[in-house]
């Protein structure tokens, strides 16, 4: 039996993207059946299909087209027996256009708006997953979970790659927790949040009990049979790493522990901090940093590397890994001046050279003095490293303060509302420069950020001043704007910065 349209956009990487059915009352997801989920920008893909497929696409195909097009291709759609059309808001429209929704609603087909940015292809392997635990001669489940638990075991991936495989089979978020329950590894797989029940299973080692496995999510036949196989899973990963290694450092015990939100008082991170060993001086501020590791690299290879590093700059530090990042917890200065700060995590940064392969981004906190408030440091410095990722830094190193409006941006407005500011501020421009393969987005953002200074704009771009004043002109004509005006110039520079986050795409490259 093929999978129904509801259970597809059940499926997590669709509920990450944010997914609106645009349809009639009578529309019925669950008298859908897909055959396939499929992307593609062309716009004659009609006579490619097959029939029961979802179709992704960023509408890239059909910007520029008219009306009549649009309602043709839809047309063209539902004759090839299209299951759905799925179109991603915010890179080439910024709502679905109106003649697709009409076409759609006459023809039947459903048509959902993708509000979040996810890669297709994280779909596609969604939906083959789905696919393949349906057909007739899929392997028996407990066979498929042994497969799929005991394969990153096999080939050496660690114990995150585990719980990320455990957690896609169970589509709930797994953790592993030692023998005081204190947080060990959780997984990293996009699923849906469940604040309800859990349901666990002991891991025992050839000395005796090694912690749990926790699937956060309600019980049932699959998550029983994925509970029971990941718990021997692993076993077999701690039997992996005898001795000492079984079981975290007192410093990466404490790093897990900030992560996740469990040190309950600033006496509790105290005496933990003093059982490892290190204790703040009063009188002087506390850095927090986080590198960003690339997920190819285990995070825990680069723990000894970042800890040598920060310590010949700021002496000792409490440094563990948390999920694809590195958290050191450092002592800083009476007065933590921002290019101290900067000055003192590029040295770290450099000397990481080297010795850090796969380290991208170093980021900090804004400077704490209380111990009551490493915890919220902690969770800061983790959102720069990501805020950086979406606005699309890869290196060097970053403050909490250089990230402020894309922070801000994140924390304080929904997708929709982003997609909606973005059509205000950059609609007509975008338009312009996807229809006419112009260079207009890419000439604003870099007079943005080279302080509105033409002499070093036009030396950016590789153009003539002559040219440049001809492109900034158009953007005023095309915006209604005037680029003297520092108010709306503030406005479009935040614009930019939110349509960088929304479609993780630079300026600079993305209409090239």
């Amino acid at each position: 039996m093929l999978p129904t349209l509801r259970e597809v956009l059940a499926l997590p990487s669709f509920r990450a993207a944010a997914p609106e059915v645009l349809g009639g009352p009578l529309l019925d997801l669950d008298a859908v059946s897909v055959r396939w989920v499929h992307s593609s920008e062309v716009y004659e893909i009609a006579g490619l299909l097959a029939g029961g497929e979802v179709l992704l696409t960023t509408g890239l195909g059909l910007h520029g087209r008219t009306a009549a097009q649009l309602t043709a291709y839809v047309d063209q759609l539902a004759d090839a027996g299209c299951a759905a059309l799925a179109l991603e808001i915010g890179r080439s429209f910024f709502e679905v256009p109106a003649p697709i929704v009409l076409a759609a609603q006459r023809r039947g087909i459903p048509l959902v708006a993708l509000h979040t940015v996810v890669p297709f292809v994280r779909m596609i392997e969604d939906f083959h997953d789905l696919a393949v635990r349906r057909r007739p001669d899929a392997p028996r489940l407990g066979e498929r979970v042994w497969q799929e638990v005991l394969a990153p075991v096999v080939h050496g991936q660690g114990m995150r790659a585990l719980l990320d495989a455990a957690a896609r089979l169970a589509g709930c978020s797994v953790e592993l927790v030692d023998v005081d329950g204190t947080l060990v590894e959780r997984s990293r797989v996009a699923v849906p949040e469940w604040a309800g029940e859990c349901v666990s299973a002991d891991v025992r080692g050839p000395g005796g009990p090694a912690g749990q496995v926790v699937l956060r999510g309600r019980a049932s036949a699959r998550r029983g049979a994925v509970l029971q196989r990941l718990a021997v899973a692993v076993a077999l990963e701690l039997g992996r790493h005898p001795g000492g290694e079984q079981r975290p450092s007192l410093a990466q015990a404490v790093v897990t522990d900030l992560a996740a939100g469990a040190i309950a008082s600033a006496a509790d991170l105290r005496d933990r901090l003093a059982a490892a060993g290190w204790l703040p001086t009063p009188g002087r501020h506390l850095l927090v940093a986080a590198l960003d590791v690339d997920p190819r690299v285990p995070a825990h290879e680069l723990v000894a590397p970042l800890r040598d590093a920060l310590t010949a700059e700021l002496g000792p530090v409490v440094v563990g890994a948390a999920g694809s990042q590195v958290v050191g917890l450092c002592q800083g200065w009476s007065r933590p001046l921002p290019q101290r700060v900067r000055a003192t995590l590029t040295a770290a940064y450099d000397a990481l050279g080297t010795s850090g392969g796969g380290a991208r981004v170093l980021a900090a906190a804004a400077p704490v003095a209380d111990l009551a408030d490493v915890g919220a440091a902690v969770a800061q410095v983790r959102e720069v490293v990501q805020v950086a990722r979406r606005v699309g830094t890869r290196a060097g190193v970053v403050l909490a303060r250089d990230l402020g409006v894309p922070r801000l941006l994140a924390a304080g407005s929904t997708p929709t509302a982003t997609a909606a500011f973005v059509a205000e501020q950059l609609g007509p421009l975008l338009e312009y420069d996807i229809a006419a393969t112009a260079d207009l987005m890419r000439t604003l953002d870099a007079f943005v950020a080279h302080s509105t200074s033409k002499s070093r704009t036009a030396a950016a771009l590789g153009i003539r001043r002559q040219s440049l004043y001809a492109r900034l002109e158009r953007i005023e004509r095309l915006l209604g704007v005037s680029l003297d005006d520092p108010t709306q110039l503030t406005c479009l520079a935040v614009a930019l910065t939110a349509w960088r986050m929304r479609t993780g795409l630079d300026p600079q490259t993305a209409f090239g």
